[in-house]
């Protein structure tokens, strides 16, 4: 395995939700806090940006070449990247309810699963005191969004939903609350989940966030202020953990050639002044390849 390298110099003030588009060899990801997503292109090294007027927490690309989908604040665009073209797909709640989107992410039938919060980004991307010990803080859910733009919400009473991802046999999905330090596994099956259990809990560096899943199986999943991503296996004990040079790890996804690197984004809206690397984009060969990102279809 390759040491972790810094590949974007970004300075983010909450990166999240890497996306790898193979077909142009880009990664794209946002920033929540900074109200934006950019762009590194592989080969040139070229980074892109853009600015949207809310929270931007997830992204999917879609069945449409040059199209993606994005959440924003609590509304769902359809986003042409060339011309910043942005159209209406949905919005997934009532704005009375506080809250804003959090993860998101596309399941294989084509579907996009995305969590609410209690919101803590304010208008001009400064950050909102949150009491997480409050029952009121427990506003969020999580919802599946079908191309046809119907909202189906599965879940509530959450925190900070986070972590959507599928097993390479697209029978478990798996999900979590950061707040309550646990990652959840569930049946799938065309787009519905049952059975819910456990997957993993406690893990004692940081809480748990974004995660992308590898061809054998097995969950990597970024700790906030844990300086580091852990690896679970299958049945949810710890494989593998692998040390971070920043202290806010956000999420990950695997790209590159082969899907053999594991791009990984991080935060510096409470840490940066004291870690220079702080927001940055980072890399490293996990030695397992991923599995290829799933799209949101355009009814």
């Amino acid at each position: 395995m390759n040491l972790v390298r810094c590949i974007a110099e970004t300075r983010n003030l909450v990166g999240e939700s890497p996306v790898w588009n193979a077909d142009r060899q880009q990664l794209y990801w946002t920033d929540i806090n900074g109200m934006s997503v950019s762009r590194l292109d592989i080969p040139s090294g070229r980074i892109d940006r853009w600015q949207f007027d809310a929270p931007v927490s997830a992204l999917a690309l879609t069945s449409t070449s040059g199209w993606l989908l994005v959440a924003a604040g609590l509304l769902l665009l359809l986003w042409k990247v060339e011309t910043d073209e942005k159209v209406l797909f949905s919005q997934v709640e009532d704005p009375e309810l506080g809250n804003r989107l959090n993860e998101g992410a596309a399941d294989p039938d084509g579907n996009f699963w995305v969590g609410t919060m209690r919101n803590n980004v304010a208008a001009d991307g400064s950050g909102i005191d949150v009491d997480w010990d409050h029952p009121n803080s427990r506003s969020g859910a999580l919802y599946r969004v079908a191309p046809d733009g119907a909202v189906i919400r599965h879940a509530s009473g959450l925190a900070i939903p986070n972590t959507m991802i599928w097993s390479p046999d697209s029978r478990t999905m798996y999900t979590g609350d950061s707040i309550d330090n646990v990652l959840h596994a569930y049946d799938y099956r065309n787009g519905s989940i049952s059975r819910p259990r456990v997957f993993t809990q406690g893990f004692d560096r940081g809480v748990p966030d974004g995660s992308a899943m590898d061809e054998d199986g097995f969950v990597w999943n970024c700790r906030y202020f844990g300086n580091c991503l852990v690896r679970f296996d299958p049945t949810g004990k710890v494989d593998r953990v692998v040390e971070m040079p920043v202290r806010d790890i956000t999420s990950c996804a695997f790209g590159g050639e082969d899907l053999r690197t594991l791009f990984v984004t991080t935060a510096s809206v409470s840490s940066g002044r004291d870690e220079p690397l702080a927001g940055a984009v980072f890399a490293f060969d996990p030695g397992v390849r991923g599995i290829p990102e799933n799209l949101f279809r355009i009814g």
